[in-house]
């Protein structure tokens, strides 16, 4: 897997006019609930990070398209949430994804807003999904916008942050650039594994904790 990584890493650069805005889109359709099912935008950010640390992307364009692009997305499910109440887990988008709806409204029962916090860090529909339990839950718009902005900002840092320190402390070492392309690769495919192996421990644990 960090052959590929590695390839998206050199097709970054080589566009790199256009790697902000092409991240806060992806930032954006991953916190759009379906969107998200479909888009990786989490195991990028973990590359961008190793780019942003090697020099090879300026930090102020990322963060200042990959927040927005995740505040945004939030909103807009949590929008449509609101809209549309419960006959939105009903439809025909959510028909096959109703484990995972089911998996949101539970952890949003249970830890509320910080559910917003915690779910950034989910891959598949688990994570999209959150904003549009709480708009269906009727969570209020000044409570929703806080956590959602809270948890924009702590996503792209957190994501970035593994990253971006290890591709530092690798230019600061004097490691060969094509050793160093190799294990920033193996970084992010770690990264994504630990924060994905996190996650389903922290579900298991309510689980167990539900059913017990």
């Amino acid at each position: 897997m960090a052959g590929p990584i590695e390839a998206l890493g050199d097709f970054i650069v080589a566009h790199r006019q256009w790697a902000a805005p092409t991240f806060g889109l992806l930032a954006l359709g991953e916190s759009i609930a379906g969107l998200g099912i479909i888009i990786p935008a989490t195991p990028i950010l973990f590359l961008m990070g190793t780019l942003l640390g090697s020099g090879k992307l300026d930090v102020a364009p990322v963060l200042a398209w990959a927040i927005p692009g995740a505040v945004a997305g939030y909103w807009l499910s949590w929008f449509v949430g609101l809209r549309l109440g419960h006959r939105i887990y009903h439809g025909r988008a959510l028909k096959r994804h109703r484990r995972g709806v089911a998996r949101a409204r539970l952890f949003f029962r249970r830890w509320g807003g910080p559910a917003l916090i915690l779910g950034r860090y989910a891959l598949g529909p688990f994570q999209s999904m959150l904003p549009l339990v709480a708009g269906v839950a009727r969570m209020d718009a000044r409570r929703f916008n806080a956590w959602n902005l809270a948890s924009g900002v702590t996503w792209v840092i957190v994501c970035l942050t593994p990253g971006y320190l290890t591709a530092k402390g690798l230019w600061a070492a004097g490691v060969d650039p094509r050793v160093e392309r190799w294990m920033t690769a193996g970084l992010a495919v770690l990264s994504v594994g630990l924060v994905v192996a996190a996650f389903a421990g922290l579900g298991w644990r309510a689980w167990r904790e539900r059913n017990a």
